[in-house]
């Protein structure tokens, strides 16, 4: 079972509104597309099914994409 932690993004390999990749973010889920700024973004839909659909991945069709926190790196100034 996977643990999810904050700033996970998955790929779920199904889509919910044309997207499969989902941000975990501050105990939010956002769809992760190329553009986040637009107000949609916020997954409104049963949280508690696509964590477990990630955490627990009985049909191994989940993809860890990465996390934003990780590779995130500020600018040196």
């Amino acid at each position: 079972m996977k643990k999810i932690k904050n700033g996970d993004v998955y790929d779920i390999g199904q889509t919910i509104n044309g997207v499969s990749t989902f941000l975990w973010c501050n105990d939010t889920i956002f769809y992760f597309t190329e553009r986040m700024s637009h107000r949609d973004s916020v997954y409104e839909y049963d949280r508690d099914d696509l964590t477990r659909l990630v955490e627990q991945d009985i049909d191994e069709e989940t993809t860890y994409v990465g996390n934003i926190l990780e590779t995130f790196k500020p600018i040196e100034r």
